[in-house]
Parts: C-alpha cells; sequence; structure tokens
C-alpha cells in the first residue's frame, strides 16, 4: 500500500471486503529527510479505497507486489518498483494478485526535493511519472538505506549515512524517471576551476571533522551550495561521494593511530568518528583487507624489523 496517504474511504464496507491500509514504521527522522517503512497485509479479497497523498511520495517497494492506480493508469509495482505521487494527488492500491507488500518511504523536505527535480530538469509536474520499473541500483540504495535507518535508531552517528543515502536514492530516481519518459536531462559538464576549488576545501573540511557526524548538508552550506549540487560537483572532482570520502578518511586516521598508539580498538572506534564497533570493524576490513587488530599487529612486527636492522 502507498506511504503518507489520507484515505478517504467508504463509510460501510461489507465483511468480506475490508478496507486495510499500512502499518507505518518511523525508521529515522533527520532535520530534512525522514524514512519510513510501511507493511501491508492486505489480499485479494480485501476492497481497494480511494486515497490521497498528503505530501510529495517517493517509495520503493522491499517486498510483495501491488497494483498503484493513479493518473488514469494502473501500474503493477514488484520488489525494486518506485513508487512516485505529488502531494494531495489521488490514488488507489490494490492487491488483487498477492497478498502484502512492504515499502520503505523516503520524505524531503520541499527544498531538498526542488533542488532534486530541478537538477534533473524534469518539466511539469515534480514526478513525471506515477510509478519506476525496477533499477538495480535503485534497489541496492533502497536497502542500504532501510539498514543503515534501522541502526540510526541506536547509532545517532548513522546519521551523515542515512543522509547521504537518502539523496543519493533521489538523485537515482530522478535521473532514471528522466531516462524512462524521455525527459530532458543537463548532461554533467566537466568541473571548472571554481568547482575544483569548492571541492577541495570541502575535502579538507571533512578530513578536519571527521570525527564528527557532519551532515552533508552542512558539507554543502560550507562551500555555499545546495546538497544535491554539492553531491554532483564532489563526485565529478573525486569520483567519490562525500560519505564515502568521509568514511575514507575515518579509517585513514584510524590505520595510523592503530600503529602509533596503544589505544584499545573499542575506544579508537568511537574516537575517529564511528558509533558503532561492529560498523568499524566490518568497514576497516571492507578498505583495508585486515581487521582492525590483525592490521596493527603486522604494521607492529614491521616496525620491530626496522628498528632491529
Amino acid at each position: 500500500m502507498a506511504p503518507g496517504p489520507t484515505p478517504a474511504r467508504a463509510d460501510h464496507a461489507p465483511a468480506s471486503r475490508r478496507e486495510i491500509g499500512p502499518q507505518v514504521e518511523l525508521l529515522a527522522a533527520l532535520p530534512d529527510i525522514t524514512v519510513t517503512r510501511h507493511v501491508c497485509h492486505a489480499g485479494p479479497r480485501d476492497r481497494p479505497f480511494p486515497e490521497q497523498h498528503r505530501q510529495a511520495s517517493l517509495a520503493v517497494v522491499l517486498g510483495g507486489s501491488f497494483c498503484y492506480r493513479c493518473r488514469d493508469r494502473t501500474h503493477a509495482l514488484v520488489a525494486g518498483s518506485v513508487l512516485l505521487g505529488e502531494a494531495e494527488e489521488a490514488f488507489v492500491c490494490s492487491h488483487e494478485h498477492g497478498v502484502g507488500d512492504v515499502c520503505l518511504s523516503l520524505a524531503l523536505s520541499e527544498p531538498l526535493l526542488a533542488a532534486a527535480a530541478s537538477s534533473e530538469a524534469a518539466p511539469g509536474r515534480l514526478f513525471a511519472a506515477p510509478a519506476l520499473a525496477p533499477r538495480p541500483r535503485i534497489s541496492a540504495l533502497a536497502r542500504a538505506l532501510a539498514g543503515a535507518a534501522e541502526s540510526h535508531a541506536t547509532d545517532a552517528t548513522r546519521a551523515p549515512e542515512v543522509e547521504a543515502l537518502g539523496l543519493a536514492l533521489a538523485a537515482a530516481v530522478f535521473g532514471e524517471l528522466a531516462l524512462q519518459t524521455g525527459s530532458s536531462r543537463r548532461p554533467d559538464r566537466t568541473p571548472s576551476a571554481s568547482d575544483r576549488g569548492r571541492a577541495i576545501a570541502a575535502a579538507q573540511f571533512l578530513t578536519s571533522r571527521s570525527a564528527e557526524p557532519l551532515l552533508l548538508k552542512d558539507v554543502a552550506a560550507h562551500v555555499g551550495l545546495s546538497p544535491f549540487h554539492f553531491l554532483r560537483l564532489f563526485r565529478a572532482v573525486f569520483g567519490v561521494t562525500p560519505h564515502q570520502y568521509l568514511v575514507h578518511a575515518r579509517v585513514e586516521q584510524a590505520a595510523a593511530r592503530l600503529v602509533e598508539s596503544d589505544v584499545p580498538v573499542t575506544e579508537l572506534a568511537f574516537a575517529v568518528g564511528f558509533g558503532d564497533l561492529s560498523n568499524f570493524v566490518r568497514t576497516f576490513h571492507r578498505l583495508i583487507g585486515l581487521s582492525p587488530g590483525r592490521y596493527r599487529q603486522q604494521h607492529r612486527i614491521r616496525k620491530i624489523r626496522q628498528v632491529r636492522r
């Protein structure tokens, strides 16, 4: 069932044709981004009913299937499909082909949505189409966002990751929307000297404050850009997103301190900006190829051998 609706239901429904709405779980709430999970258990015997989007809706189907009727057309949505809806736009969801679905809904503030839409030059409506076919990159981003948002409930330091993944998901959806609907999309231009200067200033800012839970919007503001413009510019200059750069900076600092100090791994993980030990160990191993403990051991042995020579 679609996220964020204001239902307009019939007063009396037959017992055999119930009207079932989704169960909504808040996963993460940041200043400009809210992530929720919507679980619906409706099936073929349950009665569809008219609904209305309270606000602009962007949701990715994580599991199950349903039909989404919007703008005089019915769309079959399965895992990986994207549901889109304008504020106050009417729609109907139905489950005539199966029981239940799970959706991840991403709500952005109006300025962020406007920036995302303008960045892809989609004329007319905010969303040129009410649904998109499944795409692996969008599905992967949605699942990563769901995982980061769930962790954010117990680890506030995951906020930058939630923000980065949310913005990346929105950008991917608008980009795919432009491709599937034939909307004009401005080609990426080669970064100018000014662009490179801003990207370098942002990188230095990220490095100097890497232990802090920096949000992308704060780094973008530091160099005088909107979040979406900054995200594209930074990636064009360095080939990675600001969040990826931040994670690399944290791991590099951790690697240096593992060799230079006797600080316990748990304490070091929190000191460089990771709010969860398991996340630190997993990320360190992925980027370095060794666990933090093994890395410290190997480099300590190497230094001892160098001294003996």
